[in-house]
């Protein structure tokens, strides 16, 4: 990109560049002890048990959860944490257990059995005050008695990654439009609005006579905690290929998706089809998950407002990015953007991708990122700061999704990588050499893959998210001592032309520092990158505040 800028990139296949030009970028880190020399008095080192947070006669209850998502309870006299499954959350009933079947969106609403009204808040059925009795609908509750409604369901087409991860499946499969926005109008008049909910159902008040002019129109928009809107997807109004810098077109718009109210009233099934754009609902429904996901994560805190931008026909100089940059568009100021192609190649279909760029989000939004970006390769080792930005966010992809492949399409050929095997389809793995050093250039997946082995480690991911908060991943200088590079790349994709610019970044070591500072067991570090032949982190020896 242009001198001065810099943005994170999703991935590319080693035969494949995207416009990001190199920018700014991290420096190295330094340890007391490096290499094969360092390992030996890691492994003869006695193992250590994390340090929890609280004893267990400090927990207010036997259990006791920390979010929505992650269970904190005593065994064996030792505090531990887990991950709640997919469908379910963790409740309180006084102390906390994972339950099935309580998994929400924000903002539906639902009545109990006794009538009282309750509302989706961060992941969980919170009470809601209403003086009247709750009235039930598909996908809603109402404070009493709404008058005229209209029910249906929200579904869009998309297509998946066939069984060999080769191609996208010929045929669309309609899947729930969950946590979309959806608006009721008379005319230009407001109705009613709500948030489709895990099945992709509403109920909306409409006119009790709907007239021509009548519709309801479903959006890819999330709101935050103060109920303004705070993510979308937009398509930029732009056409062909452009660069990030290029301002939103004057056609700029978030997605949008309408029908007559007389027509739901006799179909109502809300099918949004591919020709239509179901391509960047496909991309909302990710978009929505990375903000439930992060907020599970942070006590309820939002991340930065996001728009991603997707236009059909229309390519990015850096092909697939984000950026925190501010912009003002679509009726409202937004903290960050993120870029997504629009391409022959049907990127939008890669649930994978998307998270991987929400990933460097979620860094923007709790952490500190290096500020390295530019130009990657699958297979290809890179700087260690950019190795570590890029590393977290296909990590977080692959957290988020609850699956250790990662796939994109790129030059009309799919690739995928599996971080649990440490395999890749079109490159061998490029591991690291312990006698290297921890500042040694690392392909970005190994050091997704030591996350992912790190996480697998344990039952909850959480202590990651933790560390990635930690004060001291978000202080500058860091200890480790890296500081930002900048780079070119040539055609077979080696560095070329590398600057140190002598600032202050983190990188991998830093993080695994946070991340044993806080109580980590070691020998969970060490099995993810084994000092004595890989990546010669000491775990034994943490630079700790």
């Amino acid at each position: 990109m242009g001198r001065g800028f810099w943005a994170w990139c999703g991935a590319l296949v080693a035969w494949v560049l995207t416009g990001c030009d190199s920018g700014a970028a991290l420096t190295p880190c330094a340890a007391d002890c490096e290499g094969a020399a360092c390992a030996a008095c890691v492994t003869s080192l006695p193992e250590e048990t994390a340090r929890p947070a609280l004893a267990c006669d400090q927990l207010p209850a036997p259990s006791r959860c920390l979010g929505p998502r992650v269970l904190e309870r005593c065994e064996g006299g030792a505090v531990h944490r887990e991950d709640c499954a997919e469908d379910t959350t963790c409740v309180e009933s006084p102390g906390g257990a994972c339950v099935a079947g309580t998994a929400c969106v924000d903002g539906v609403s639902r009545c109990t059995e006794s009538r009282a009204l309750q509302v989706c808040t961060n992941g969980r059925w919170a009470a809601r005050a209403c003086d009247v009795a709750c009235e039930a609908a598909p996908g809603r509750g109402f404070c009493g008695r709404p008058g005229p409604t209209l029910s249906g369901l929200v579904r869009y087409a998309r297509r998946f990654p066939d069984a060999e991860f080769r191609a996208w499946t010929p045929d669309v499969e309609p899947v729930p439009a969950r946590g979309f926005l959806i608006v009721s109008f008379q005319g230009t008049k407001v109705l009613d609005s709500q948030v489709t909910d895990e099945a992709g159902r509403f109920t909306l008040t409409v006119s009790a006579s709907p007239g021509e002019d009548d519709r309801v129109v479903v959006y890819a928009a999330g709101r935050g905690r103060d109920g303004a809107v705070a993510y979308a997807v937009a398509d930029p109004g732009l056409p062909g290929a452009q660069s990030v810098k290029t301002a939103p077109g004057d056609a700029a718009r978030i997605w949008s998706w309408s029908r007559t109210t007389r027509e739901l009233s006799e179909q109502p099934v809300f099918n949004l089809a591919e020709s239509e754009g179901a391509g960047a609902a496909a991309v909302f429904d990710v978009l929505g998950t990375a903000w439930r996901r992060m907020r599970e994560r942070y006590d309820g805190r939002d991340g930065m407002s996001v728009v991603a931008w997707l236009g059909f026909g229309t390519t990015w100089s850096c092909g697939a990015c984000f950026a925190p940059w501010p912009v003002t568009t679509v009726g409202r100021s937004w903290e960050s953007q993120v870029w997504l192609p629009g391409d022959s190649d049907a990127a939008w279909w890669s649930d994978a991708m998307v998270m991987h760029e929400l990933g460097h989000w979620v860094m923007a939004s709790r952490g500190t990122s290096p500020e390295e970006g530019g130009p990657h390769y699958v297979g290809v080792p890179t700087l260690p700061g950019q190795a570590w930005s890029e590393g977290w966010a296909t990590w977080f992809s692959a957290d988020a999704r609850r699956s250790p492949r990662y796939f994109d399409r790129q030059g009309g050929t799919m690739f995928w990588v599996d971080l649990s095997a440490r395999a890749s389809s079109v490159s061998p793995w490029t591991r690291p050499r312990a006698e290297d050093g921890l500042l040694q250039t690392v392909d970005e997946n190994e050091v997704a893959a030591i996350l992912y082995r790190t996480a697998a480690g344990t039952p909850s991911s959480q202590p990651l998210y933790d560390a990635l908060a930690a004060p001291a991943m978000n202080r500058s200088p860091w200890a480790r001592g890296y500081t930002r590079h900048t780079w070119k790349r040539d055609e077979q994709g080696a560095l070329t032309d590398v600057l140190d610019t002598g600032k202050p970044s983190p990188c991998l070591a830093d993080f695994l520092d946070a991340l044993r500072c806080r109580g980590f067991p070691s020998t969970l570090v060490d099995a993810a990158t084994e000092p004595a032949t890989a990546f010669p982190y000491p775990s034994h020896a943490p630079l700790c505040p």
